[in-house]
C-alpha cells in the first residue's frame, strides 16, 4: 500500500524520482593546460587526495555549475582556466550535468536537493581522509549556488555543528523557486562565511541580501553593462548574459591576468550608492575587494561599477557612479 502511494505522489509531482548520483563525476584539473584534468566517479572523491599533483597543504576550492550546464560548457573552461592560472589553489568542479537537465522545476532542483546532501556525505568522507576543511572553499553558480549552501547546512547537521565550511560564494544563485516559498535558500548559516554576487535579481538570480556580505555589481540587476538587449526568450544567450556575467567577475578576480581589481564599497542601496552615500560615513575611502580575495570579516551590501568588457574590474574607479548614459551622450 505504502508503494502505490508513494507512486501516486510521484505522478503528481509531490515527491521526486530518486536520482542516480552515479552520473555524476568530480574533475580534478591538475594543469598546466586544462586538458590536464582526471575524472573520479562521485563516491570515490576521496581518490582525488591520492592523486600526486593534489597538495593537502594548498587551499581546495569545489566547484558546482548551473543548470543546462556540464563539463563541456563555456562556464566551467573558464573558471577552470582561471584557477590554472595561479599555483596555490587545488581546483575540483563536480560535473552533474545529467542530474541538471531537463525541466528545471521538475528535474533540476528535485535532482539539486538530493545532490547536496550526497555530495555532503561524500566530503565528509575527504575530510576524514586528510582534506583540510580549514582550507575548503565550494564555490557554485546559479542552481549550483544553492546546491553549496544545501551542502553546507548538511554538513552542520551530520556533524552537529561540529564541521562548518569556512567559506561558501554563490555567484548569482537561483531565484525560482528558493525565496518566497517553503524551499531553503543559501543563507549566512550555511557557512562561517557566505558571500554572495548579485547580477541578475529578480530574474534567474536572487533577489535579496542573505549572505554575510552581498555584492550588487551595477545594482545588481539586469541589464550588465555590455550585455545586449534582452529578447526574454527564456535560456537564450542573450537572456542569461547578465546571469552569466557573475562567473565573469568571478573568473577574472581568480587568475589575476590584470592589475585592477573589483573594488567595492559599503551602502545601504544601489541609490544610496549612485548619490555617494557610502558606509560608514566617517571613512568614505574605505574600499573591499569583491571576488576571490573579498575580506572575510566583513557584513553587509557592497556596490561598485565595472566595464562591460574584459577586463570588467574598473579598480578604485568604479566606488565612484558614472551615468554611462549620459557620459555617453556627451561623447
Amino acid at each position: 500500500m505504502k508503494a502505490i502511494k508513494n507512486k501516486r505522489r510521484l505522478l503528481m509531482g509531490l515527491i521526486s524520482a530518486p536520482a542516480d548520483m552515479n552520473l555524476n563525476k568530480f574533475l580534478y584539473f591538475y594543469g598546466p593546460a586544462i586538458s590536464d584534468v582526471a575524472e573520479y566517479d562521485f563516491y570515490d572523491g576521496k581518490r582525488i587526495l591520492q592523486h600526486e599533483k593534489f597538495d593537502k597543504n594548498k587551499k581546495t576550492v569545489l566547484y558546482l555549475h548551473g543548470y543546462l550546464e556540464n563539463r563541456e560548457v563555456e562556464s566551467v573552461q573558464v573558471i577552470a582556466d582561471a584557477y590554472l592560472c595561479r599555483s596555490d589553489i587545488n581546483i575540483i568542479i563536480v560535473d552533474w550535468g545529467e542530474l541538471a537537465d531537463g525541466n528545471y522545476l521538475y528535474d533540476a532542483v528535485p535532482n539539486a536537493k538530493q545532490l547536496g546532501p550526497q555530495l555532503s556525505k561524500v566530503l565528509l568522507e575527504m575530510f576524514e581522509n586528510g582534506l583540510n576543511i580549514e582550507k575548503f572553499h565550494i564555490v557554485g553558480h546559479s542552481l549550483g549556488g544553492q546546491v553549496a549552501g544545501m551542502i553546507g547546512r548538511e554538513i552542520i547537521d551530520r556533524t552537529k555543528g561540529r564541521l562548518i565550511i569556512p567559506r561558501i560564494t554563490a555567484l548569482d544563485p537561483a531565484f525560482p523557486p528558493f525565496y518566497y516559498t517553503y524551499s531553503k535558500h543559501i543563507c549566512k548559516t550555511d557557512a562561517k562565511f557566505v558571500d554572495i554576487m548579485h547580477t541578475d535579481a529578480w530574474l534567474y538570480g536572487s533577489p535579496c541580501s542573505t549572505g554575510h556580505a552581498d555584492f550588487w555589481p551595477n545594482g545588481g540587476k539586469t541589464l550588465q553593462p555590455g550585455c545586449p538587449k534582452r529578447n526574454y526568450k527564456m535560456l537564450t544567450d542573450n537572456d542569461l548574459s547578465s546571469h552569466r556575467r557573475s562567473w565573469w567577475f568571478w573568473a577574472e578576480s581568480i587568475s589575476n591576468k590584470f592589475s585592477t581589481k573589483f573594488e567595492a564599497v559599503k551602502s545601504k542601496s544601489w541609490n544610496d550608492f549612485k548619490t555617494g552615500k557610502i558606509l560608514p560615513e566617517e571613512d568614505p575611502n574605505l574600499v573591499v575587494y569583491m571576488g576571490e580575495d573579498c575580506p572575510l570579516n566583513i557584513t553587509g551590501d557592497y556596490y561598485l561599477q565595472t566595464n562591460g568588457e574584459t577586463p570588467f574590474a574598473k579598480g578604485l574607479s568604479g566606488t565612484k557612479y558614472i551615468d554611462k548614459e549620459n557620459e555617453d551622450a556627451k561623447t
